[in-house]
């Protein structure tokens, strides 16, 4: 077992928390995070692309000259994709992007990204986070006091609205409930800080 340090929102050492060795020195799986990010990020993709086809480019409803005898091809409508003005063949549709994977692969994913934060050291277990007030220059000061530099992700079981408040307003910093996450957001932020509590229910896979 490896234990990993927990501060409070001061900064302070104030226990430790006991993982299994072989999940944080194991190689990181980054075939499953590839196959997990991609996904995530095919369901953002929005696919309002259009261009309108021969169909539903407005005119062209009269044909612009006789079938025969004019000693050139025969057309139908000025609107052909070959026109300029025409319509556009096999152009782009609205689609969506998004696409389904495994269950068990996204929480793998999740656990592989977590594990990459670890490895990298760029990882803060805390005991609890709270505010009396929701007030931006107290959640700033809590932000120093344990070095979560300018882009961190920070995960609870139950975020208090005090300090959902108190962070919205600071670039870059980002506060969820541990059963929101995934291994996109994990990777898209510089540093990870996970409550104690919500690191024991990640590892064992708590819904």
């Amino acid at each position: 077992m490896s234990k990993l340090a927990v501060h409070n929102s001061k900064g302070k050492e104030v226990g430790s928390v006991s993982l299994d060795k072989n999940f944080i020195k194991e190689r990181v799986n980054t075939r499953v995070l590839y196959y997990a990010v991609d996904n995530y990020r095919a369901s953002l993709h929005r696919g309002t692309h259009k261009t309108k086809n021969r169909r539903e480019v407005r005119g062209g409803g009269k044909k612009p000259w006789r079938q025969k005898g004019t000693g050139r091809a025969r057309f139908g409508s000025i609107r052909n994709p070959i026109w300029r003005g025409g319509g556009v063949a096999f152009g782009p549709k609205v689609r969506s992007y998004a696409y389904s994977i495994p269950r068990k692969a996204k929480r793998l994913a999740l656990l592989e990204a977590v594990k990459s934060k670890i490895q990298a050291k760029d990882f803060v277990v805390f005991d609890k986070m709270s505010l009396e007030k929701p007030k931006t220059k107290d959640m700033v000061s809590i932000i120093k006091s344990m070095k979560l530099g300018k882009k961190c992700l920070v995960v609870m079981e139950k975020v208090e609205d005090s300090v959902r408040l108190a962070s919205r307003n600071i670039p870059g910093f980002n506060v969820k409930n541990r059963k929101n996450i995934n291994a996109l957001d994990v990777l898209t932020h510089n540093k990870l800080a996970v409550s104690q509590d919500s690191l024991k229910n990640l590892i064992k896979g708590t819904e």
